[in-house]
């Protein structure tokens, strides 16, 4: 009972997302007529519900642990992290209504977005995937050691060592080609940016706190893409 969490707070939270989703969006493009958008929000709620429903059944201790999100201790990193990434990103959903649908600052060809909605398609899948493989996969920087916290080299984690930030970034830099804005894409390199700083912070934390993870970094060299970096 200790890690269920009920249909309703699922909702809620699934309610908050869309909302979130829906006033940023189809506000700052002042119509609902958009499609990419609706297709966008679709399918982001669509594989959040696959998600929510597979760990409902297989691991309710993550699912709570990504439910509840807990807020970060005050001076963490994530702490710090927080709010210029919050800032950041809303920026980052509402530059693409002004842009694609209210003033047209750019084009994109359809081809171009095509291709990125099936990166933000994979990006999201990937998710998934990674959550299947890594059960401590929380939202804020901690080692679960009432979890029995231990290190996760199984999966995506066999190549590169943060594959959820991994999905991230592609999601970031592929969302706005399928919205049709290219003045989106400086600030989802922005929130890609701060994403990448913040590994740095979880790495030292890790190489701290969790036993066998200095030598997981030895035997997977790579953050986030195999051969590069």
């Amino acid at each position: 009972m200790g890690d269920y969490v009920s249909n309703r707070r699922i909702a809620e939270r699934f309610l908050l997302a869309f909302l979130v989703l829906a006033i940023t969006l189809f506000g700052s493009a002042g119509t609902l007529l958009w499609p990419e958008a609706w297709i966008y929000i679709a399918i982001h709620l669509g594989c959040a519900f696959l998600m929510a429903r597979w760990l409902k059944i297989h691991d309710p201790a993550l699912l709570k642990r990504r439910i509840k999100m807990k807020a970060p201790e005050a001076g963490s990193w994530d702490a710090i992290f927080m709010w210029p990434t919050l800032i950041l990103f809303t920026i980052y959903l509402i530059i693409p209504g002004l842009d694609a649908i209210r003033f047209g600052w750019s084009h994109v060809p359809l081809a171009v977005e095509v291709a990125g909605l099936v990166l933000v398609t994979w990006g999201l899948c990937f998710i998934f995937r990674v959550m299947k493989a890594n059960s401590f996969a929380s939202p804020i920087i901690e080692v679960q050691q009432e979890r029995d916290h231990k290190v996760v080299d199984s999966g995506p984690y066999a190549h590169v060592r943060h594959p959820m930030y991994s999905a991230m970034i592609v999601i970031l830099l592929a969302l706005p080609l399928w919205l049709g804005s290219l003045w989106a894409l400086p600030v989802g390199l922005l929130v890609s940016v701060v994403i990448c700083s913040r590994i740095f912070a979880e790495e030292r934390m890790l190489h701290a706190k969790l036993e066998g993870y200095s030598a997981y970094c030895e035997r997977v060299r790579y953050r986030l893409i195999p051969g590069v970096w």
